[in-house]
């Protein structure tokens, strides 16, 4: 992960010095376009066009079956799309977007990713700004006000138990829960919670959330690659807790009768993945057609009633109603960004593991 990181930033830096001219209009003219186009008439240009494209370019973080059966659906919207899609973990996804990008290939449409990843990409000038009309029906916190991304869905971050190895009393209801000596050898982190690191220590403070970070790191936890993996062998009692899974995958497995629980710890984190328009998209109209759908209420309803993650359209309801929260502490893209090799340095250091 740290030479994937590594070759990240090397490309970045290379990317960013030698870019800024050259560059046709690309999604631009598309948006400027719509912009221009009676709403009464913009669904029907829209779909005109993206027909002419004929093809859909999706690069995305989301899980496989969960992409496949979204774009199942987008298909099944819009018949006259051959839709394209390649999934990556974040880091991967930027490493290849930047490696083609540097060789002059533009492959994309959209780009579902991670705060940091979009918005370094937002930097190096790889995104085009789009407002969609349905952007009023999200919620405020997943979304920039200028128009670079959009939260097409989030992650709900909670605290995952074993029923059987954790009575009810015992269960955290705070961070400084967390740091009991019973937890000691008998948790597990991932090794890939950057973001969970950086913003709680923005949220509690530099020097606070360093220290908070210090002593979990004293209990030992065993640092593991994938969330999914992690409720799995918590389910299978290799572990007692986890204090960063994904609420949707633990809400899943205890539906199906698996031995896990999860809480909900105040500032309850939440992971936007942010839909974003590629500046150079091959296909601009079928791109912009799929952001308008992913933020309204068929995509969203799949999102949160089939996959149990969480919805950014308000009023959709999620399957798993105990994830639901007023406000959410969002991973903070804007300074996670430019700290980011720092903040991985830190958790990589402060829990060991490379």
């Amino acid at each position: 992960m740290k030479k994937i990181l590594r070759d990240v930033l090397l490309l970045a830096s290379a990317f960013f010095a030698g870019s800024g001219t050259g560059w046709a209009a690309g999604s631009a003219d598309a948006v400027a376009r719509l912009q221009k186009t009676p709403e009464a008439q913009r669904q029907v240009v829209l779909e005109e066009e993206a027909k002419k494209e004929g093809t859909f370019s999706f690069y995305g973080t989301m899980s496989t079956d969960h992409s496949n059966r979204l774009l199942s659906a987008f298909r099944t919207r819009y018949p006259f799309l051959k839709i394209n899609h390649y999934r990556s973990g974040s880091t991967a996804l930027l490493s290849k977007i930047l490696t083609e990008t540097r060789a002059g290939r533009f492959d994309f449409d959209v780009v579902d990713q991670e705060p940091g990843s979009i918005f370094e990409m937002a930097r190096l000038g790889l995104i085009e700004k789009y407002l969609s009309p349905n952007r009023r029906f999200v919620r405020e916190e997943m979304m920039d006000k200028e128009g670079f991304w959009t939260g097409g869905y989030h992650v709900v971050v909670v605290t995952g138990y074993n029923t059987k190895l954790v009575r009810k009393d015992e269960v955290p209801k705070s961070y400084e829960d967390l740091l009991h000596s019973r937890w000691k050898g008998k948790m597990v982190l991932d090794t890939q919670d950057a973001d969970w690191f950086h913003t709680l220590l923005e949220y509690f403070g530099e020097e606070k959330g360093l220290s908070f970070m210090k002593r979990l790191a004293q209990l030992g936890p065993e640092m593991r690659t994938g969330h999914t993996l992690e409720s799995q062998l918590l389910a299978a009692g290799e572990y007692s807790l986890s204090p960063i899974l994904y609420g949707y995958r633990v809400a899943q497995m205890a539906a199906e009768g698996a031995p896990v629980d999860f809480a909900m710890i105040d500032p309850v984190i939440s992971k936007p993945r942010m839909s974003a328009l590629a500046k150079q998209a091959p296909h601009p109209y079928a791109g912009i057609l799929f952001l308008d759908w992913i933020i309204g209420p068929e995509a969203q309803t799949i999102i949160a009633q089939e996959f149990g993650r969480g919805p950014s359209r308000k009023g959709i309801k999620s399957k798993y109603s105990r994830l639901e929260h007023p406000k959410y502490v969002v991973v903070p893209a804007d300074s996670l960004a430019p700290m980011y090799k720092k903040r991985l340095e830190q958790y990589q250091q402060i829990f060991g593991f490379r």
